[in-house]
């Protein structure tokens, strides 16, 4: 995987940079966030939350551990995301995306089979 680099509202994988939110696979594959899973929650946070719904195919992939990056200032709002990531036996570390972005290279470097979230603003 080559190093990913954040800035408010973008991130970079190499050469690549996205403008919305990415999900990293267990396989290294890069698709966006599917926030419309989520949007009927919106209204009442501000933010489109981070739902269940939306992490279910990375449970699927059967990582060891699945990394959230909570955006720049860590404002992403998480509606039962952890309970269900650790009953399902997998690890889940959330934190500000620019320090997720370090726990999940760091796992990776390490040979970890490692998903991630990461968002992109606030």
């Amino acid at each position: 995987m080559s190093r990913l680099r954040v800035k408010f509202g973008s991130i970079c994988i190499g050469e690549v940079t996205y403008n919305y939110d990415i999900i990293i696979h267990t396989d290294g594959s890069v698709s966006r966030r599917k926030k419309e899973l989520s949007r009927a929650f919106r209204s009442k946070y501000g933010h489109t939350p981070l739902t269940i719904i939306e992490v279910k195919e990375l449970i699927e992939e059967k990582p060891e551990v699945i990394v959230i990056g909570t955006g720049i200032y860590g404002a992403l709002p998480l509606l039962d995301i952890r309970d269900y990531i650790t009953s399902s036996g997998v690890k889940c570390i959330v934190e500000r995306t620019p320090e997720a972005i370090k726990i999940y290279e760091r796992l990776c470097d390490e040979g970890r089979k490692v998903a991630a979230i990461f968002h992109v603003t606030c």
